[in-house]
């Protein structure tokens, strides 16, 4: 006599079929979500390096003019270094590198680009002895580019102790050269550079270069 299958033997056989199709399908979905992670994470890690060089380049491109910022006097900022949150511009004297003879006005400015585009400007403007205003053949580049909002504040040597306060403006310059320049990225402090004058502008203009060695413009 032949034996009849038994109906649950091709039953057993579907079950099986779908369970490994349904294996396969998650071993698929689980290799694209790691690959996906992965691509995601090394994206970010790029971002992130990028963002560590370009904010080097400019903590050295700020750092490189604030501590060349000249005045006329310690006492009175009014002609030597001017700011907002927006703009910075500051009398600097620099021996070589920059393509400029002699003292001249150095720009740091915010734009927005769009809701999500911040970029900070750096420009020069040759022959300049006025940080008040800038001039027509200005050479600018471009520093950096955030996602946030960004801003240029200032330390006022105002306070307690004499340590001075954190300000978004220079005002009328009556307190003098400010102690130090930021640049703010959302609430975050990315930059801060020391402003330490020690030559004379009125001094520089009349001697030129050579007064960066002289004593006799000495800041006093």
């Amino acid at each position: 006599m032949r034996r009849r299958r038994s109906p649950s033997t091709g039953f057993v056989l579907a079950e099986a079929l779908v369970a490994l199709a349904v294996a396969a399908m998650t071993i698929a979905l689980l290799t694209s979500a790691t690959w996906g992670l992965n691509m995601a994470a090394e994206r970010r890690a790029a971002a992130a390096q990028t963002s560590a060089v370009d904010w080097l380049a400019a903590r050295r491109a700020l750092s490189g003019w604030a501590s060349s910022v000249t005045a006329q006097r310690m006492g009175n900022s009014l002609n030597s270094l001017t700011g907002t949150a927006a703009t910075a511009r500051m009398v600097v004297v620099q021996t070589g590198g920059s393509g400029a003879t002699g003292p001249f006005v150095g720009e740091l400015r915010v734009e927005a680009q769009d809701e999500d585009s911040f970029v900070l400007i750096a420009a020069l403007h040759p022959g300049q002895r006025d940080a008040r205003v800038g001039s027509d053949n200005a050479r600018e580049t471009q520093v950096i580019e955030t996602n946030q909002p960004m801003r240029l504040i200032y330390l006022i040597p105002s306070g307690p102790g004499g340590r001075g306060v954190w300000r978004y403006e220079t005002g009328s310059g009556d307190d003098g050269l400010p102690l130090a320049i930021g640049v703010e990225v959302g609430t975050e402090r990315k930059i801060t550079a020391p402003i330490h004058p020690t030559r004379s502008a009125s001094c520089l203009a009349l001697l030129g270069l050579a007064g960066v060695e002289d004593e006799r413009c000495e800041l006093r």
